[in-house]
């Protein structure tokens, strides 16, 4: 069961879309599972890398401790999504802290190996450049819509992001971000996505729990990224 958890996951994850049959036994046969608690730190900031993570269930956050004392949350992964290729190919310590704030299942690659397999093939680098392009692009996205977008529609765009990447994974409707990580991953305070999203909650968009977000009607989520300031 373990083994095909791992080629499942390996196979149809996006950073190895054209890596040839014998190239994927490989990493099948270095890779191994490992299911953690929530609230468990992966590695913390500074920590050099030692693998590639995949996650075939649950989510995983990206954190930061800022100097003000207070925490910068710089995204999350879900079910379906990797995490750690950048620093593990280029060598560098990883940048933010990554806690499983759910029960979480890993599959987990070791760096070196991944890193003398693209030495000997180049070729195997191109959907991985591929997938790191395509986050890039998200990222990007989600900023630029800082400067033309209004709060509201800014909460709905990452709300249905995440919602869409979930049911990508096969989750429920249910978002684990509090309204400080929102608000954090933003750039704005909490106390303006509380007002937003209530806001939403009154027109039946969403539903606000302690830490978490449930997607009540995915279509007047949608409608709502679309309202500009």
């Amino acid at each position: 069961m373990e083994n095909t958890l791992v080629r499942l996951t390996i196979s149809q994850s996006e950073l190895f879309a054209n890596w040839p049959a014998a190239a994927i036994l490989r990493l099948v046969q270095a890779a191994e599972v490992v299911t953690v608690e929530e609230n468990t730190v992966i590695h913390r900031t500074h920590d050099v890398p030692t693998y590639l993570y995949l996650l075939a269930t649950g989510s995983m956050h990206l954190i930061r401790d800022m100097p003000s004392g207070r925490n910068f949350t710089a995204g999350m992964h879900l079910a379906g999504e990797f995490h750690g290729i950048g620093p593990v190919i280029t060598r560098s310590p990883h940048i933010y802290t990554a806690e499983c704030r759910e029960k979480t299942v890993l599959v987990r690659i070791p760096g070196d190996l991944l890193r003398d397999m693209m030495i000997h093939d180049g070729a195997l680098a191109c959907s991985l450049m591929s997938a790191m392009v395509s986050r890039h692009r998200g990222a990007l996205s989600r900023y630029e819509g800082a400067a033309v977008l209004s709060t509201r529609a800014r909460v709905a765009t990452l709300l249905n992001s995440i919602y869409v990447r979930s049911a990508r994974g096969g989750r429920a409707s249910s978002i684990n971000l509090s309204q400080e990580e929102i608000a954090s991953m933003l750039g704005t305070r909490r106390q303006v996505v509380n007002r937003v999203l209530r806001e939403m909650e009154a027109e039946g968009a969403v539903h606000v729990q302690y830490g978490r977000i449930e997607i009540s009607d995915i279509a007047k989520l949608e409608k709502m990224t679309e309202h500009f300031e």
